[in-house]
């Protein structure tokens, strides 16, 4: 692979340097346009084409939510990762100085999580979700920069996501508790922004996470469940009522339309006339329709009455999860809450896509499952998250893959 840098690529200043390379801003001349460049420093050329090949699975994966790698460069000492561009900035040089509404953060996180889901659809783990290994974009939606070299655990994945999220609400400092008890940093500071109730669950929903008792998509699913914020609905109001009420104002200041002119006498008499006749035709008309009605009324029927009852069912709202498949109509769901139940996660791989749904219904979890290719028989299921045996609460998510066949 040859170097392509200086000649094509073009770097400039440096954004971040992380643990095993740094990042900088780029313009790719051949084709101008802006890219970004992940640089590593390796002892051997030879290391680096290793480097390259390992990247073939990845690079092939395209989402919004990653920067996309768009080629690749071979030098001496270094290897360097093209990446694509995006507008915004490092995620970790706004967190000190900007102040973050619990909805903006849920749903950026919630969101992020989507992505990482996906990823996972890919076998795509492993990568860190810290801050300065995320881009915020101009409309606040987060994406992951490097996704091909792994960080420790708790930086990874539905934990990462807790830290980074605590981190935000509580003033953007480095949460440096262990993962089991990162929700205790989250009861201890007052989040003007939330209810007590919508904290309450959001504490609720990272303790889960933290006690390894839920997954990715369950934290996913928690977040978007969460109780809504009232007082945007209300403030939203208070503001068409505000409208309204200018509106008025500057409607009475106008002055008001001129009279219309005196009529006749003659033409006076006439319209009442009219009105007097128009009076007694409606008084007729009522009259006969009203005797018709009570006719119909007591006249003997000779076919017995139908009557029909019409219920209208309103579904509840639910949220909505990137997946395949959902539970069955005639399947109840189960919202996780205060007085939810707690169940076990049942074993499905190796079971059938009609057994598994079977299964994780009778333990009260909603489910979503993806097609991929694997060795497996078709329709077989392959792998599952979380892993059998995790304690869990009805209303919670399982995800399993279910075999298509080898290709």
């Amino acid at each position: 692979m040859s170097d392509r840098i200086g000649s094509r690529y073009v770097p400039s200043t440096q954004i971040v340097s992380f643990p095993h390379g740094t990042l900088h801003y780029g313009d790719d001349v051949f084709l101008s346009r802006k890219v970004l460049l992940y640089r590593k420093t390796v002892r051997h050329p030879q290391h680096g084409d290793i480097y390259i090949r390992s990247l073939h699975d990845k690079a092939a994966f395209i989402h919004d939510g990653f920067h996309h790698i768009l080629d690749t460069s071979v030098s001496e000492d270094a290897v360097t990762i093209i990446l694509q561009a995006k507008s915004g900035s490092l995620f970790s040089s706004l967190i000190s100085n900007r102040k973050w509404p619990f909805s903006a953060v849920v749903e950026m996180i919630s969101d992020l999580g989507v992505s990482l889901l996906d990823a996972l659809e890919e076998r795509i783990t492993g990568f860190s979700v810290r801050p300065e290994n995320l881009w915020l974009s101009d409309h606040n939606k987060l994406s992951v920069i490097n996704y091909w070299e792994d960080d420790e655990d708790q930086e990874q994945s539905a934990i990462g996501l807790c830290r980074l999220m605590i981190g935000l609400l509580t003033g953007g400092e480095p949460i440096t508790d262990t993962f089991e008890v990162m929700h205790t940093t989250l009861e201890r500071t007052p989040i003007p922004s939330a209810t007590m109730e919508q904290k309450q669950a959001l504490i609720r929903v990272i303790k889960f996470i933290c006690h390894g008792q839920s997954s990715l998509s369950s934290l996913v699913f928690g977040l978007r469940s969460l109780p809504p914020t009232i007082t945007s609905t209300t403030t939203v109001a208070s503001a068409e009522s505000s409208s309204r009420e200018q509106d008025w104002v500057m409607d009475s200041s106008q002055p008001p339309d001129p009279l219309p002119p005196p009529r006749d006498l003659d033409d006076v008499d006439r319209i009442h006339n009219n009105h007097t006749f128009a009076k007694v035709a409606l008084s007729a008309a009522t009259t006969l329709v009203v005797g018709g009605i009570v006719v119909w009324a007591v006249w003997p029927s000779s076919s017995p009455k139908i009557v029909e009852k019409v219920v209208i069912v309103s579904p509840s709202p639910t949220a909505s999860i990137v997946t395949t498949a959902s539970p069955s109509a005639s399947a109840k769901p189960v919202l996780a809450g205060a007085d939810s139940e707690e169940t076990v996660v049942p074993n499905l791989v190796g079971q059938t896509q009609e057994a598994a749904e079977k299964m994780a219904l009778a333990a009260g979890l909603h489910y979503n499952f993806f097609i991929e290719a694997s060795t497996l028989p078709k329709g077989t299921v392959s792998k599952q998250d979380p892993k059998p045996g995790t304690n869990s609460l009805q209303g919670e998510n399982v995800t399993f893959w279910v075999s298509k066949g080898s290709q």
